[in-house]
């Protein structure tokens, strides 16, 4: 018999990204590891090897996540080294950045006719760079859909883009609409449009930007992302982004 999430779980205060990393389970001696799984990919290699890391270390089970990232539920103390290190070796992460953790994208114009944007890919590539220009002391979540039909829920994530077919030196190229503020964990608020039709290549430099200033303009270290353009209109949002 298996219990449900819940009470596998510990009482403690909601976490932005999905559980990741090594937590106590109410029972001794037990564990749940939760691993990122990058904007939800994963190989029927991976698969494979995952589900035999649950039977053999776990209680065979795996739950998934609305950040489209992994949760190993009842690993027992002594195994969870030994899992740390086969979720590395699969190409799975029990750590996140700031960034990684909370990236969700839907299936894209690869997969789906309704979307304009190449999203996990694009999402893949938006991730590495702001990872290596801006060092953020909160999590935040990014949200990329391609369509309006919003699968990835743009209008929840503190950065929300919506994918669309902008204009660029006269040709149609793939771009997106930046929502910033949204919420669902801890509170809720929409995400409001703050950047319209911004192409794809022109989109990570931007959000260093608003990111960066998020840190230099907020009230102290403990005002989240979130809440930085919670108490900004639009208009003063935008303007402060193009100083």
């Amino acid at each position: 018999m298996h219990l449900p999430l819940a009470d596998c779980l510990p009482a403690h205060p909601p976490i932005p990204h999905g559980h990741i990393g090594i937590y106590k389970q109410p029972q001794p001696g037990r564990n749940y590891i939760g691993a990122v799984v990058t904007v939800g990919r994963m190989t029927p290699k991976q698969m494979w090897r995952l589900a035999d890391v649950a039977q053999n270390y776990g209680s065979g089970t795996v739950r998934l996540t609305v950040w489209q990232n992994l949760i190993i539920p009842d690993v027992p103390d002594a195994f969870v080294e030994t899992v740390k290190k086969n979720l590395v070796k699969m190409g799975f992460h029990y750590e996140a950045t700031s960034i990684a953790g909370g990236l969700v994208a839907c299936t894209g114009n690869v997969g789906c006719k309704w979307s304009s944007t190449n999203t996990k890919a694009q999402g893949v590539e938006l991730a590495r760079y702001l990872e290596k220009k801006v060092k953020l002391d909160h999590p935040i979540n990014i949200h990329l859909t391609g369509c309006p039909n919003s699968c990835a829920q743009h209008y929840i994530g503190d950065i929300g883009l919506l994918g669309a077919k902008v204009s660029q030196h006269g040709n149609q190229v793939e771009g997106y609409h930046v929502l910033l503020g949204g919420q669902c964990v801890g509170g809720q608020a929409l995400g409001r449009e703050v950047f319209h039709g911004i192409p794809f290549e022109e989109l990570p430099p931007l959000l260093e930007i608003v990111l960066k200033t998020y840190l230099t303009r907020r009230k102290d270290r403990h005002e989240t992302f979130v809440q930085f353009p919670g108490r900004h209109s639009v208009k003063e949002l935008q303007e402060l982004f193009s100083e």
